[in-house]
């Protein structure tokens, strides 16, 4: 028994325990399992040609995409570009039954070229590359073509003998265009069994062009059709049989660029299909002619090819031709007439599917038949555009309703036309004169008037004229690729209607604090098949998917989510286990270092030289659980800077809603910081510092610009209070390294700076202090020399400021004379706003970063000292 046979056997005892192992062979081979036991494919079986039948009629161009399981088969000739599949003249499985392997003679000759791959209906491999499948099959299909030449076909001989070295050079299949499919077994992906498996093939590349005495690869109607007329597969005729003048004649018809409604142009007349060599060779050549609307005749041992279009008058005929009586008919029977036609043809909208063209009907003609619709189908199975198919329901139209034929008994003048041929004839008793008429049928006879026997003549004609042929662009109905339509198989499953993936922060029950969950909500596939989802995650750089349990829900909740950048993706799956292509996202997971949500809410009132803060509480469940409200001032007025602003106030549990703090002049900003220690956007308020106490102003001592002052790890650049650089000059290494020496080896984490002057009020006073500076953090290492880009596409000209900085005022009092060494003073104290009573005060400010990549700038930096009016 043939392994193949053998495997089809195991598969169908195997016990539920082996189920998964055996379903690759239980869901494919035993669906081919009656042609493979009954020895129909053997192993390494080759494939036979038959090279024509006798019987069947031809089944138009669904035979042509169906693949079939047929070790003997016929002959298969492709032109012109379509979507081909075939019989499987190989079928083997290895790796422990978990690969098929099928190969599927596309064509019994060589072509130009094997393009896209289909699973039914669904594109798996674009272009003419072999390899691994596109989308969801790219780990379970791989494909190899061959075009049936000896360079053409040795990749995928090569890979063959890989897998099966008993593929011998008889089995090779030399000449004929085939694709060799390596499957890997997934139960999801090929529930529904093994695919209809399509190639886009454009076929034959051998046709002799006489205009260039060249072979090659075309879909010229004419040339087409000679190929078929001399092909030991056709009619086999010797090329010295062909009328050539006709046939170059009817190649230049066929080429003529016809322009098109859209605007663009296409060739007058091709030829796209498949002919069976099994079918009678006068249905193949009835097929081939008919994408040309055109005639090919045999008159005198020369075949003649030509294309529909209007041809000149050859001759006239009259009465000097004439031997017996004329027989004439005028019109056509009823039953013969037709006045609207319903046409079909095949081409890639609908992936060479039949599918209905636009319905062509004459008024004038519906008219004329009593205002009766008169219907013909006609198919155009061949013909690959809407347009072409358009033009031919025209041609069959009005080549209807020229009704009048006439039959004639002629003399040898008539030896000078043939079938095809377009005469001129007269009959004044029936008002034709110069009648255009077409020879359709040509007999040569024996006649026998009572003397002696002669040989004559009989022709029939059919009325013709060149509007037969005329069209415009204006007459062409665009078709909607919509109109094309195709039935889906169990396999091919709607996807769902998108994935958005939301991060969510819980708080644990067994203690662990808190982490962050990812939702994950599909949209629901329109599929009314589909009964789960499948949900899978890999974090980025990650290889693997990590698959979740399958869900009748479109929504999945992971929990404890590390932090990261994680692809997401979703299929949904239908009732026999077939999954749609993927539906998939990239998505940040920040986890508790993602940053919070911006306060909202935020308003100020004052009361007793207080400002009292309001907001809504945050969303952020790390912020209300161990996490901090942080407030700063800014000297603006309106939209200020976290940069140019410094903090105020303690700050407060995550959770609360109000605050208070010292009343001054410019803007509050509210942050909320997680419990990682990550800032949110701040949000701010605007105060005027107005207080029903009259204040007047009695001193105010300024540093800047002279910075008069004892520095301890500050100093002063350009004018402004910087903290100073970390590093010593005598330890540098590499000068070319250093990208700021007034930053040498880093900022300083934090300095002071004891101010020059501070007040003697003379004696004992209260007094109101208000302390005031502006800053600016800023980056020691941004130079404009090392930016990349462009300047306009610098988010700020300044640079980005991503760390963070900070400067308070402290003072201390005393009620001694302030110059006095023995002067007692107090503790040192935060200053934003402070009532003291005491003859002197002094004053340091406190400077901090949290990033020794940035500095801090202050430019001004003044107290003042106010009393009541």
């Amino acid at each position: 028994m043939p392994q193949v046979a053998v495997a089809v056997a195991a598969a169908a005892a195997a016990s539920a325990a082996q189920a998964a192992a055996a379903a690759f062979v239980a869901g494919w081979v035993a669906a081919i399992a009656g042609a493979v036991v009954g020895a129909a494919i053997s192993y390494a079986g080759a494939m036979v040609f038959a090279k024509k039948g006798s019987s069947g009629g031809f089944d138009g161009v669904g035979g042509a995409t169906r693949m079939v399981r047929q070790p003997i088969t016929s002959r298969r000739l492709v032109y012109g570009d379509t979507l081909v599949s075939g019989p499987i003249t190989f079928l083997s499985v290895t790796g422990n039954k978990r690969f098929l392997h099928v190969l599927i003679t596309l064509a019994g000759h060589s072509v130009e070229q094997i393009g896209d791959v289909y699973f039914g209906d669904t594109l798996v491999l674009s272009g003419a590359r072999s390899g691994e499948a596109d989308g969801k099959y790219r780990d379970f299909a791989q494909f190899y073509k061959g075009t049936g030449t000896d360079d053409g076909d040795a990749e995928l001989l090569s890979v063959m003998r890989s897998y099966h070295p008993e593929w011998a050079s008889q089995h090779m299949q030399r000449g004929c265009a085939k694709l060799y499919c390596v499957l890997g077994w997934d139960s999801k992906l090929y529930a529904a069994g093994i695919p209809q498996i399509r190639a886009l093939v454009k076929g034959k590349d051998d046709i002799l062009d006489p205009r260039t005495g060249e072979r090659g690869y075309t879909n010229n109607w004419a040339l087409c059709v000679a190929d078929y007329a001399t092909s030991p597969f056709g009619i086999d005729a010797p090329w010295a049989d062909i009328a050539t003048d006709t046939l170059i004649a009817s190649a230049n018809i066929s080429d003529e660029e016809i322009t098109l409604a859209d605007g663009g142009t296409e060739k007058r007349y091709t030829i796209n299909g498949v002919i069976d060599t099994e079918n009678p060779t006068g249905d193949n050549l009835k097929e081939l002619i008919n994408p040309g609307a055109g005639l090919v005749v045999n008159a005198g041992g020369q075949w003649r090819i030509l294309a529909g279009a209007w041809r000149p008058p050859v001759v006239t005929i009259d009465e000097s031709w004439l031997t017996g009586p004329i027989k004439a008919r005028p019109r056509r029977s009823k039953r013969d007439l037709f006045n609207v036609v319903r046409g079909v043809y095949a081409g890639p909208a609908s992936l060479w599917q039949p599918t209905d063209l636009p319905v062509l009907k004459s008024e004038t003609f519906i008219a004329e038949d009593d205002g009766q619709e008169i219907p013909a189908d006609r198919e155009y199975l061949f013909t690959s555009s809407a347009a072409a198919g358009q033009r031919l329901q025209k041609i069959a139209l009005y080549k209807n309703r020229l009704q009048a034929e006439v039959d004639l008994q002629c003399n040898l003048f008539a030896m000078q036309v043939t079938v095809g041929d377009v005469v001129r004839f007269s009959r004044a008793a029936w008002g034709w004169v110069n009648k255009e008429f077409e020879v359709v049928q040509w007999s040569l006879v024996w006649r026998d008037d009572g003397d002696v026997p002669y040989l004559g003549v009989d022709l029939t004609l059919a009325e013709t004229g060149a509007e037969v042929y005329d069209w415009d662009a204006s007459e062409e109905k665009i078709v909607a690729v919509s109109q094309a339509s195709t039935q889906p198989g169990m396999g091919d499953v709607d996807p769902p209607d998108g994935l958005d993936v939301t991060e969510v922060l819980y708080s644990t029950r067994d203690g662990s604090g808190i982490k962050a969950k990812a939702v994950l909500t599909a949209g629901a596939s329109p599929d009314a098949l589909v009964q789960s989802y499948h949900f899978e995650y890999r974090e980025l750089g990650v290889l693997e998917w990590t698959a979740l349990p399958q869900s009748i829900s479109p929504v999945m909740e992971v929990f404890d989510f590390a932090p990261g950048v994680y692809d997401f993706r979703v299929v949904a799956v239908n009732r026999v286990g077939a999954s749609s292509d993927p539906v998939q996202v990239r998505k940040e997971i920040y986890g508790l270092a993602g940053k919070p949500q911006t306060p909202v809410g935020l308003t100020v009132s004052t009361s007793g030289g207080y400002a009292l803060l309001r907001w809504s509480q945050s969303p952020d469940l790390d912020v209300r659980q161990g996490g901090q409200c942080r407030f700063r001032r800014s000297p603006a007025l309106s939209d200020p800077l976290v940069s140019e602003s410094a903090t105020i106030g303690d700050p407060l549990p995550g959770s609360d809603t109000m605050a208070v703090l010292p009343l001054k002049t410019g803007c509050y900003l509210l942050q909320f910081v997680d419990s990682s220690g990550t800032p949110s956007d701040a949000a701010w308020v605007a105060s005027d510092g107005a207080t029903v106490l009259p204040f007047s102003n009695v001193g105010e001592v300024s540093e800047a610009p002279v910075w008069a002052g004892e520095f301890d790890d500050t100093g002063v650049d350009d004018g402004k209070l910087v903290l100073s650089g970390a590093g010593l000059i005598d330890g540098v290494a590499d000068f070319d390294a250093i990208a700021s020496f007034d930053a040498l080896g880093g900022i300083v984490a934090s300095g002071a700076y004891r101010h020059a002057a501070g007040f003697d009020f003379g004696g004992m006073a209260r007094r109101r202090l208000v302390a005031d500076f502006d800053l600016a953090v800023v980056s020691v290492i941004d130079t404009v020399d090392q930016r990349s880009g462009l300047v306009d596409s610098w988010a700020s000209f300044d640079g980005e400021v991503a760390g963070e900085g900070d400067a308070s005022v402290w003072y201390r009092t005393t009620a001694n004379d302030p110059d006095d060494a023995g002067a007692v003073w107090s503790a040192w104290q935060r200053l934003d706003t402070a009532e003291v009573y005491c003859r002197g005060v002094q004053f340091e400010t406190r400077l901090s970063v949290s990033d020794q990549s940035y500095n801090l700038e202050l430019s001004t930096l003044r107290v003042r000292a106010d009393a009541l009016a």
